[in-house]
């Protein structure tokens, strides 16, 4: 293999996924000599690399119980070039890179812990859904609530990751950056499937505003398209400590005629499937703020 070849094969991108290992310590060298970088996160039992815009997440399971043999989406510039690489480190040839009919080349390999890499050049993998000029749909979910605290106060309990995860959920993971994680975890279950893991923080204004990309629960068929959630804050009366938050997820498919047709051919989630996971968020949402509330000790009234 030349330099250039692996230069190439190391310009990865992944919308992020979990990997379950038997030994994490050989996993973690593993991928580090692949993706020919430093985990971003080493804990005990789990290990995440930064890939592209999502996370590559490590979780050690000796008994192999959780979710050995994941299957994940792998987008690469070179799919020979990164195939044979991954033979090179160990990985097991699958599937030999070949061009499909939609004229995509892929390729299948498994890592040394029995987890699958499925390799596509010159696709995208699954993302923030489609924008408004590619079949966005205009409808949106919105819930206001005017809460008896600070605009600051409330600013913090959505930021802060300590408070964040205390009630919204039994944990979090956030940095408040660009591109950084917002991660809010409500289920006792394996890494990857507690919540927004592979949720991002999209944009924010200090005390203002903060949007992040947003997944369905892991038992929704849209889990891997991620939508998108804006929280507004605004002044109510400063000197009476009391804040407008308006929150609007937005960023729905339009699957109507061609659209549909599409989405059944490539196998992502159908019309049904997305109003199911838009009636689930209808519900939630208002709980959310209702909880909110509750921590920040009272409201003043809602719409």
């Amino acid at each position: 293999m030349t330099p250039g070849q692996l230069v190439r094969a190391t310009m990865i991108h992944l919308q992020g996924t979990t990997y379950a290992v038997r030994d994490l310590n050989e996993a973690r060298r593993w991928y580090q000599e692949w993706l020919q970088r430093s985990p971003a996160v080493e804990g005990a039992s789990e290990v995440r690399f930064e890939v592209g815009a999502g996370w590559l997440v490590l979780v050690e399971d000796r008994a192999g119980k959780a979710l050995s043999g994941c299957s994940a989406r792998w987008q690469v510039e070179d799919v020979e070039g990164t195939w044979e690489r991954l033979l090179e480190l160990g990985a097991e040839a699958v599937e030999k890179p070949c061009m499909g009919e939609d004229g995509v080349w892929g390729a299948l390999v498994c890592d040394p812990f029995g987890n699958r890499l499925e390799l596509v050049e010159g696709m995208g993998v699954p993302g923030p859904v489609r924008i408004a000029a590619a079949g966005e749909s205009t409808r949106a979910i919105e819930v206001e609530r005017i809460i008896s605290a600070p605009r600051t106060r409330v600013w913090q309990a959505w930021t802060h990751q300590d408070e964040l995860g205390s009630w919204f959920g039994r944990d979090a993971y956030v940095e408040l950056r660009v591109g950084g994680p917002f991660e809010i975890y409500m289920l006792a279950e394996p890494s990857g499937f507690r919540g927004s893991e592979g949720c991002r923080v999209l944009s924010y204004l200090e005390e203002r505003m903060l949007s992040f990309s947003w997944n369905a629960p892991p038992d929704h068929p849209t889990r891997l398209w991620q939508t998108r959630v804006v929280v507004e804050l605004s002044d109510i009366d400063s000197v009476q400590s009391v804040s407008r938050l308006r929150l609007t997820h937005t960023g729905w498919p339009s699957l109507d005629g061609d659209e549909a047709q599409k989405a059944a051919a490539s196998g992502e989630p159908d019309a049904a499937e997305w109003d199911a996971t838009f009636a689930y968020f209808q519900r939630a949402w208002p709980k959310v703020m209702t909880a909110l509330e509750r921590h920040l000790g009272g409201s003043a009234g809602h719409s």
